[in-house]
């Protein structure tokens, strides 16, 4: 049989469909022998399996070759070739070399606790091995690690998912994400939005969304869709602008994928706008609230039909302070359907301490300067780039939120603090939260010139200067924020621990006070530079060069 002949699986690369042992088909298991450099020209024997049709034969085939390798005196071991049989007895983890990370599959778990005890170690081993779950930048921010933090809920078997067992979960699910932006935007990584890998389904055309709805509706006329009705139903608007089914907010692929046998059918949901967490804690608490939402909408629908936030979206909840409203509305969801998380649970929810934010109080009154989030357009079209490895986006644009809170009873009146940045007036908007009354604006900015993107008239705006006055005080504050070194000098390195990076961070913020007299007016930001909560610094700058301005 010249089949006896046939080369290694490692010797090309694997094929969409996966790969194919005809020879065990015929029930014939062929065993490859050979060796491996392991490290420090430490070589060990390797066998390449065969694909085993059951779990049972694969423990069985592991028993034989321990016994061999004992016999032999083979102090090392190194399996390889076609992976093993998984079902429900096996808790399957893959670890997979990627571009800059390692992609790190975790087995399923019953519990957000067994998931936490499971993440615990690891990070313990990752640690050991000098693995990060974050990086550390020259300036001192922290970014996530490169990969996502992917989630994903289904049952112990397909037909026990609870997305197949009660088929309006899924769109109770498709909905309620709708409603509630900080499900999609204040975990997620640094990019978002319609080309990200993770858009949500009101991100891509009009047309789609309306077709969405439609789609919604038909499912409310099904007494009980098969799997594979729901997974057309709705897989065609939970993919992004290319149609890629992996790359969307609520990823179901892996739900009832006719297309994909075997792997495409396992009653499973992704959940993709997360960035990696930075803890086990954070990890278990996203796991917490995910679950806790399920479990609402298994018994209940919370959002009936979809809401069209329209530029609401990229506008209001690009800001950290309405994202964090919105999850205290899930929180309130979930207490009043009876699964409310603990008050540990949403603390670790809410706290990013990695997240850049500067603080100074100045005359009873706090100021804030915030990241937000900024929705990088994709330079050319989708589909040329989906090909390739990665896309191209314009990532030269930054947004950060502004807040004024006011500290002391008897303080200066919080409606009458005016701000201006880069000597453009900025009209603050009022709203309130727990904590009371606060003051905020968003300002979004280019922050660097990229080698290839939008805009190319658009020079670099930092740093950024901001000046606070209100009318009963005599001095004013002036605040200058650096994306670098506040001298411009280069870094020696990057930061060797979290408390180097925060210190950086800090330095970036350059305080003083100056009497008001010694501060120029302000001008009044172009007609559309100020849309909704945002001010467009980008806008205000072609529009001083148009009038001559320094």
């Amino acid at each position: 049989d010249e089949r006896l002949s046939r080369s290694s699986v490692l010797a090309h690369k694997t094929p969409p469909a996966g790969l194919d042992d005809t020879l065990a088909a015929d029930g014939l298991y062929l065993f490859g022998i050979g060796g491996v450099v392991l490290a420090n020209d430490m070589t060990a024997c390797s066998i390449e399996l065969p694909s085993l049709p059951r779990v049972s034969d694969f423990l069985d085939c592991l028993g034989a070759l321990q016994d061999a390798a004992m016999a032999a005196r083979i102090p090392n071991l190194v399996l390889q070739g076609f992976p093993p049989p998984v079902d429900h007895s096996v808790a399957w983890t893959t670890i997979t070399p990627d571009p800059a990370v390692i992609e790190v599959n975790q087995a399923p778990q019953p519990d957000v606790g067994q998931f936490l005890t499971a993440t615990r170690e690891l990070f313990e081993v990752a640690q050991r091995l000098g693995l990060s779950p974050y990086r550390l930048q020259y300036n001192g921010s922290v970014s996530d690690s490169g990969g996502g933090g992917q989630f994903t809920l289904g049952g112990r078997s397909a037909t026990t998912s609870p997305f197949l067992e009660r088929p309006a979960l899924l769109p109770r699910l498709v909905r309620y994400f709708n409603h509630h932006p900080a499900l999609s935007f204040l975990f997620a990584p640094d990019y978002v939005g319609s080309a990200s890998q993770s858009p949500r389904a009101d991100e891509g055309t009009r047309d789609a969304f309306h077709e969405l709805g439609v789609a919604l509706d038909q499912l409310q006329h099904q007494s009980q869709p098969s799997p594979e009705f729901l997974w057309a139903s709705l897989a065609p608007f939970l993919a992004d602008p290319s149609g890629n089914a992996h790359r969307s907010e609520l990823n179901i692929e892996k739900l009832w994928n006719p297309y994909l046998p075997g792997r495409g059918c396992l009653g499973l949901v992704e959940f993709r706008a997360f960035r990696m967490p930075f803890s086990p804690e954070r990890a278990a608490a996203v796991a917490a609230l995910l679950r806790a939402v399920t479990a609402m909408l298994y018994t209940g629908d919370i959002a009936p039909g979809l809401r069209d936030w329209s530029d609401a979206l990229h506008d209001r909840f690009a800001l950290p302070f309405f994202l964090r409203q919105d999850l205290h509305a899930v929180f309130d969801d979930l207490e009043a359907q009876g699964v409310g998380l603990e008050h540990c649970v949403r603390e670790a929810l809410l706290d990013d301490p990695f997240k850049p934010r500067w603080t100074t109080r100045f005359a009873a009154c706090e100021l804030a300067i915030e990241r937000a989030v900024e929705f990088w357009p994709l330079v050319g079209d989708v589909a040329s780039q989906e090909a390739g490895g990665s896309r191209m986006v314009d990532a030269s644009t930054a947004r950060l939120q502004i807040s004024l809170r006011g500290i002391e009873r008897d303080g200066p009146t919080l409606e009458k603090w005016r701000l201006r940045v880069g000597g453009i007036e900025a009209p603050l908007h009022s709203a309130h939260d727990g904590a009371g009354a606060v003051r905020l604006i968003g300002v979004r900015y280019r922050d660097f010139l990229p080698w290839r993107g939008l805009h190319p008239a658009i020079r670099p705006q930092g740093p950024l200067h901001l000046v606070l006055e209100h009318p009963d005080v005599p001095s004013a504050l002036w605040v200058t924020l650096h994306n670098w070194h506040p001298r411009g000098l280069p870094y020696e390195g990057l930061p060797a621990t979290l408390e180097e990076a925060a210190t950086r961070r800090a330095e970036r913020m350059v305080i003083s006070e100056v009497a008001r007299s010694d501060v120029a007016q302000g001008t009044m930001p172009p007609i559309g530079a100020m849309r909704g909560y945002t001010l467009d610094l980008r806008l205000c700058a072609q529009d001083a060069e148009r009038r001559g301005d320094t």
